[in-house]
């Protein structure tokens, strides 16, 4: 089932990465929205709420603004919907606040991602590049922790992670990174072989974050929504934390004028 379900949904998110522009954009609200859907179920225990209305309509408003090349208007959409819930715990004397970490956590990565794409055939190979990293990173973790084990990475949140998987990782993105770069021709196999093994690093990182949140909830899956995988945050914990981290050194590479457009073009500069 877990075979069958990603042999499905991996060429679906390929093709939509390739076409890009609404059809890709509509995606990641849809991603958004179930995102949503399982933070409001592990950190209030259901998610028919005022709290899961507003995440799941910020989503819509604040993705379709940055599809729209305005994802400034978008980041700010997004801090509006956090405006709005918070008023809403308040009137509601609610104490605990926290939750509303679950619009940055869901919004953030996912403004990112469509503001990547964004930047034409360089967003589209930067998209497939961070996918590619990602998934190499999850797969040379596994095996790397089965096969060699060894002292655990952190125990209190996800007891499975060791440390030699975080470096089976690493090496993992490091070898997408240089393939990606010899791929393209771009004669920066070290460098981007570099940039892959930190991003492997804050991959993990968001890895053991959602494991954290179920540990937190009791549960095994943030859902059941993808058969044999759990639910979706389950599946791109890694991948949103890393999408944030890949726009930031664009946008730096932007600002910087070092980069030329955004995405991909920035690290080979």
């Amino acid at each position: 089932m877990r075979i069958a379900s990603a042999a499905v949904l991996a060429p679906v998110a390929i093709y939509l990465v390739y076409r890009g522009g609404w059809a890709f954009t509509g995606l990641v609200m849809l991603a958004a929205v179930l995102m949503t859907y399982e933070w409001a179920r592990l950190v209030r225990g259901s998610h028919l709420n005022a709290d899961y209305i507003i995440h799941a309509v910020t989503a819509i408003v604040s993705i379709g603004l940055a599809g729209a090349d305005k994802p400034l208007l978008g980041l700010l959409a997004a801090l509006a919907g956090v405006m709005l819930a918070l008023v809403v715990v308040i009137l509601r004397g609610q104490g605990r606040r926290w939750p509303m970490i679950g619009f940055p956590y869901i919004l953030l990565p996912c403004i990112a991602i469509v503001w990547l794409r964004s930047g034409g055939e360089w967003g589209m190979l930067t998209l497939y590049w961070l996918l590619a990293v990602v998934w190499a990173t999850d797969i040379m973790a596994f095996v790397a922790g089965r096969t060699i084990g060894g002292p655990k990475l952190a125990p209190r949140f996800s007891p499975a992670k060791t440390w030699s998987g975080l470096l089976g990782g690493m090496a993992g993105a490091a070898v997408a990174g240089a393939a990606t770069s010899l791929i393209l021709d771009l004669d920066v196999a070290v460098l981007l072989a570099l940039i892959s093994g930190g991003i492997a690093v804050i991959a993990q990182i968001g890895d053991i974050a959602e494991s954290a949140l179920k540990r937190y909830a009791h549960v095994k899956d943030s859902s059941h929504l993808i058969p044999g995988h759990g639910g979706v945050l389950d599946r791109v914990d890694g991948l949103i934390f890393a999408a944030v981290a890949a726009a930031l050194a664009a946008l730096i590479g932007v600002l910087t004028e070092q980069g030329q457009g955004i995405g991909l073009g920035v690290f080979v500069v």
